[in-house]
């Protein structure tokens, strides 16, 4: 495997691990570390005994999203807009790659670490983790929440937490059905990812295949066809760059003024 400067690679069969490795920055997401992790996924595609992936963090965050720091650097709306159509390549990476994914959501998971949970196949979160969507907060929408999210979450609370730049704790997103299993601590998350894919793999591989199929099917409709979309172009825009120049700057949300 070629060497990854904002991931890491692990293999421990029959689970191929891609970690995203800017603990420092809470492994905020910019458009080097989104590359790395659609040729981490390719990688681990190639890898015998490989059959699951699984996408976790370094450090005490799943991710805190898209990198603001890196936004707020664009000389241009367009030049904006290139940190989401990363992230929009990753995300069609997850869903068609040809193993099933899980997260594995050791700490807070925001913005595009959020959206990723909708994305994979299987998740598994520690149960004191937050599930955090700021995107309206920065002029921008939560793609898989306002769409996948609609049937999981109901649209009255799909529409609260889209609008309001709300979120879940990882037990209520388990008990909505939005995330697979619960351990009760970060040194127990892979022995909970391990214990899923047993359970899986104990079932017909045909089987899990096309379940795997049609269930990316029905979210890539939603999400790729409207949701990305969207969010690209809400993407392109200066004054996106502007509030992640305060953001920055200042640590603060940038203020609005509705007419």
């Amino acid at each position: 495997m070629a060497p990854y400067k904002y991931v890491r690679v692990e293999v421990n069969p029959p689970i191929g691990w891609v970690i995203f490795n800017r603990p420092e920055k809470l492994n905020a997401m910019n458009k080097g570390m989104l590359s790395e992790a659609v040729k981490a996924v390719e990688d681990l595609e190639h890898v015998g005994g490989v059959h699951f992936i699984a996408f976790t963090g370094a450090g005490r965050a799943f991710s805190a999203g898209i990198d603001l720091s890196e936004v707020s650097k664009a000389g241009s709306p367009e030049e904006a807009g290139e940190v989401f159509e990363a992230l929009a390549k990753f995300f069609r990476k997850v869903l068609l790659t040809s193993k099933p994914t899980i997260a594995a959501i050791n700490g807070v998971a925001a913005g595009g670490g959020a959206e990723l949970v909708w994305v994979v196949d299987l998740s598994v979160a520690v149960r004191d983790a937050r599930i955090l969507w700021p995107e309206a907060r920065w002029g921008l929408i939560p793609p898989a929440l306002s769409t996948i999210g609609l049937d999981a979450l109901g649209p009255a609370r799909a529409a609260l937490i889209a609008m309001t730049s709300g979120g879940l704790t990882a037990e209520e997103a388990y008990r909505l059905g939005i995330i697979s299993s619960l351990v009760e601590s970060v040194n127990e998350l892979r022995e909970g990812v391990r214990k899923l894919v047993e359970e899986v793999m104990a079932n017909s591989p045909s089987a899990i295949e096309s379940i795997v199929r049609l269930m990316r099917t029905a979210k890539a409709k939603q999400l790729l066809e409207a949701g990305i979309s969207e969010l690209l172009r809400l993407s392109k825009s200066s004054a996106l760059i502007e509030a992640a120049k305060v953001f920055v700057e200042s640590r603060r949300s940038p203020e609005y003024k509705w007419d």
